[in-house]
């Protein structure tokens, strides 16, 4: 067992670059955030028919609110800084971008092929990525505390249980409610990639953060 002391510098530039992205989108009018969505965004059809790949990558820096982003980055402050010291910078990255990567396609291809009446609607944000993020933490911390809310009530559990439980209420809404405002089925698809590059990995990380 030893002691790494790194900071986590992916998940801060992550951060930032989000938020100045979010204070940039504040600025734009109506007509131009719509233009930069649509530009931006992840397209079903544009995906699943070979064009606007870059979207896969820049929605990950768009979120439609406060609330939107908050969650998100508050998600991969309080996970990511350890999961990032665990992987190394350079295998964090990676798992942060391809688990929203393949959060973005795991959409459009459901999309695409079960609803496309609905696959010009675009989808923005991070929290595919997120979710491979707590994926991976589940599987590298699974017995440190996490506290959910219950209602009102604060529960501490351990992390495998709380981010396994949030992983399957993501699954059971991207059943009930395939085209809601939540693109559901991107966190599903965050989340089994995190899971896969973490088993992968998990061997030769570093020791210290399994105690």
């Amino acid at each position: 067992m030893y002691y790494v002391h790194e900071r986590p510098k992916v998940v801060y530039a992550i951060i930032l670059i989000n938020l100045a992205v979010f204070v940039y989108m504040l600025t734009l009018s109506n007509r131009d955030m719509t233009k930069l969505v649509y530009t931006f965004g992840v397209v079903p059809a544009s995906i699943m028919n070979g064009m606007a790949f870059h979207g896969l990558i820049t929605s990950m820096f768009l979120h439609a609110d406060f609330f939107h982003i908050f969650f998100n980055m508050y998600a991969l402050f309080l996970l990511g800084r350890d999961c990032e010291i665990a992987y190394g910078s350079k295998k964090f990255t990676l798992l942060y971008f391809l688990s929203g990567i393949l959060a973005g396609v795991f959409h459009s291809a459901y999309i695409y092929g079960l609803f496309p009446e609905d696959a010009y609607r675009p989808a923005i944000g991070a929290s595919g990525a997120i979710f491979g993020v707590m994926a991976s933490y589940a599987v590298l911390f699974p017995f440190r505390r996490l506290f959910v809310f219950l209602g009102l009530i604060p529960v501490a559990a351990p992390a495998i249980v709380v981010i396994f439980g949030l992983a399957l209420i993501q699954l059971l809404y991207a059943i009930a409610m395939p085209l809601g405002s939540v693109a559901y089925v991107a966190h599903i698809g965050g989340f089994i990639t995190g899971l896969i590059i973490t088993l992968i990995y998990r061997a030769g990380l570093r020791r210290y953060y399994y105690i």
